[in-house]
């Protein structure tokens, strides 16, 4: 008996995907050969605590790294999200830009998936910032002093002030708000805490940064087990 309608034509090679699996794999699925040797050359030059196995995975390469980076909270935090920005400027590099994270699972701990798109090649620079707990915002591997101080005057406008503020370790600078931003169900925080992300976004835009993904990179720990999203940035093309 024959198909009820004729098969689709071969649908071009688009999209592939970066998976952050458990707590400490790095996968690559449909992408093709090229992409395994830079990626794995951002994976070795960016996390320093080493790799304890890598190599194929169903349709896909897979990197088992040493130590913890989804777990999301403690000394790999950073590390991770700066792992993160290598692997994605390794990834434009040859022609494959983030397009999207999104939630492909319903496990506990789920990680966002990140589906990238077919491009023509290009060097972007990458950086992220991070909500932290309950009140702390950072930005890690910024450019340059321009782009840091942007990010800083945006989180000053915070109404409610800042405990703190410096450098949590080499390149990555840390504000502690006064109150519960990103735990708070009192009104008002809740209506600042959104002001801020989006004067947070407008300072980057000035400055010559969009954008290009909000990701949910970490299982979740402890009290705040609902953790909160990294957003990645690139340079404008």
């Amino acid at each position: 008996m024959g198909l009820p309608y004729d098969p689709p034509p071969p649908f071009p090679h688009l999209f592939g995907c970066l998976h952050l699996g458990r707590t400490d794999r790095l996968r690559l699925i449909g992408l093709p050969a090229n992409v395994t040797t830079v990626v794995d050359d951002a994976v070795r030059r960016a996390w320093s605590s080493g790799i304890q196995s890598q190599g194929p995975y169903h349709k896909g390469y897979e990197w088992k790294l040493s130590g913890r980076p989804w777990y999301g909270q403690g000394s790999e935090a950073i590390s991770a999200r700066r792992l993160l920005c290598h692997v994605l400027h390794a990834l434009s590099a040859v022609g494959w830009d983030l397009h999207q994270a999104c939630d492909l699972s319903k496990k506990i701990g789920d990680k966002d998936a990140l589906i990238l798109h077919s491009v023509p090649p290009r060097k972007k620079y990458y950086f992220a910032i991070s909500f932290n707990e309950s009140d702390k915002v950072r930005i890690i591997d910024p450019p340059d002093e321009y782009v840091k101080n942007a990010f800083i005057q945006a989180v000053h406008t915070w109404p409610f002030g800042i405990q703190s503020s410096g450098e949590k370790e080499a390149g990555a600078w840390q504000l502690k708000l006064c109150k519960n931003p990103w735990w708070s169900s009192d009104g008002v925080q809740v209506v600042e805490a959104r002001i801020l992300g989006c004067t947070i976004l407008s300072a980057m835009e000035s400055v010559g940064y969009e954008l290009v993904g909000s990701v949910d990179m970490s299982i979740g720990t402890g009290e705040y087990v609902s953790d909160l999203d990294t957003w990645f940035f690139a340079s404008k093309v």
